[in-house]
């Protein structure tokens, strides 16, 4: 019997690739996807349990969704069961979840269905490579999709607990990739980003050594306009691969490259393979490019020791380099990292202060940045319609959709979703860039 079937997506981007995976498979089972929860016969949850913020979302939204009359079985998966398998499935556990699976059971979601239909209650786990659906759903706008390229990690930084949530590091072979791709593409998909945990590192487990760039040579071969990297390591961030983004015109002029810090003694203790140095050279080649090659990045603040000199360091690592885009976090306390066994923990009001003074450093070098533009006419990717702003919106090249500041833009003609129109920039607001679509002549 076909069954309404709603999905919720929490997490990061690369949980969104495995939610439109698992829809794929919804699909291929015979069951229909509906987008009101309130229409939901059952609800999928992918959950995010990468901090103990994540975990609390996700036990909320398990809370709040079973509060729905209409809603008659409820699916737990992602990151928590991966996380929390025996906890969440024992006498004691979430007995609000009918059926408990990791991202590696997704090919069987037809079956799951039925079981739990017929009053079973269904612990599943894989514990093997995840299996590509044959279409996936996307749930961005159709003009752009995330392309995962790989899951699990082996950096093993010692604040971070995905290596014992996904395990090891699993690329996608190439060809798989290209056929998720070219089916991305048959669905009107122009731009691919393209996530992992450490992208620098695709292909290593299965071809020896690393094969991004000869991904990205396989997928720029495709009928697509742009392809975007995102999270680039370090350390493996090579020349050769700066060059490519740099020389090839569909790879987005745009990297981002997860730092954490900039003072050599805390990377030592995050167990990060970069100093100071190594991050100032990366940054250097880059911004020796002609192309002029937007660089995002993240750190955090607060990892146990650092101190007020360490901070300091961070500080003027960023008020030096002008990062284009950056994100802050705050160390988060995660049980089983080597971290959170550290002396020296932060206070809470330490930390907040520190992030507090980092995003100011930062929001004043990008308000600076985006003023700079206000009288150029840029590119802009038409992403949607702020009804509040009552104004289009959308990307520039140098800008990640869903991640960066925004340009907002009006138009006296017509547009349309995923096209690209020139816009003149007339003003900013905070990060944001404002403007109007230059009319065509003739």
């Amino acid at each position: 019997m076909s069954m309404k079937i709603g999905a919720i997506s929490l997490g990061c981007d690369k949980n969104r690739v495995d939610t439109e995976r698992l829809l794929g498979f919804v699909l291929s089972s015979g069951h229909e996807i509906v987008n009101d929860i309130a229409e939901a016969d059952i609800v999928i949850i992918n959950t995010c349990a990468f901090l103990k913020s994540a975990v609390q979302e996700s036990l909320d939204t398990v809370f709040e969704v079973k509060s729905h009359e209409n809603v008659k079985h409820l699916i737990l998966a992602g990151c928590l069961p991966m996380r929390y398998l025996s906890e969440l499935s024992g006498e004691d556990g979430l007995h609000e979840a009918d059926a408990i699976i990791d991202n590696t059971c997704y090919d069987r979601i037809g079956e799951i269905i039925e079981d739990i239909c017929a009053g079973k209650r269904v612990v599943m786990t894989a514990k093997a490579q995840e299996k590509v659906s044959p279409s996936r759903v996307i749930t961005t706008p159709y003009h752009y999709a995330y392309l995962k390229v790989s899951d699990g990690c082996d950096n093993h930084c010692t604040f971070c607990a995905i290596p014992s949530i996904r395990g090891a590091y699993k690329s996608t072979p190439i060809e798989d990739l290209v056929r998720e791709a070219q089916d991305l593409i048959s669905q009107g998909v122009k731009e691919l980003i393209l996530v992992a945990q450490d992208l620098t590192r695709y292909g290593v487990d299965i071809y020896g050594e690393g094969k991004l760039l000869d991904l990205l040579r396989a997928l720029v071969a495709l009928p697509v306009e742009k392809v975007r990297l995102l999270y680039c390591y370090p350390d493996m961030c090579t020349n050769e691969l700066i060059d490519y983004i740099d020389s090839e015109p569909k790879i987005a002029k745009y990297i981002d490259i997860p730092m954490q810090h900039a003072s050599d003694s805390v990377l030592k203790r995050m167990n990060r393979r970069d100093t100071s140095r190594s991050l100032r050279e990366r940054i250097a080649y880059i911004r020796s490019k002609g192309s002029n090659i937007a660089i995002r990045s993240t750190f955090m603040l607060g990892f146990p020791q650092e101190s007020e000199e360490e901070f300091e360091e961070l500080m003027t690592f960023l008020r030096e380099e002008r990062l284009d885009n950056v994100g802050f976090f705050i160390y988060s306390k995660e049980e089983g990292t080597p971290a959170a066994r550290m002396k020296g923990q932060i206070a809470a009001g330490v930390k907040k202060e520190r992030y507090n003074r980092a995003v100011a450093l930062q929001s004043a070098i990008a308000e600076e940045k985006a003023k700079a533009a206000v009288g150029s006419v840029i590119t802009v990717t038409y992403d949607g319609i702020d009804y509040d702003k009552q104004s289009f919106y959308g990307h520039t090249e140098r800008q990640c959709p869903d991640v960066d500041a925004k340009v907002y833009f009006t138009s006296e003609d017509p547009v349309e979703i995923g096209e690209s129109y020139s816009v003149l920039v007339t003003k900013t607001k905070k990060l944001d860039l404002y403007g109007r679509v230059q009319r065509s002549e003739g």
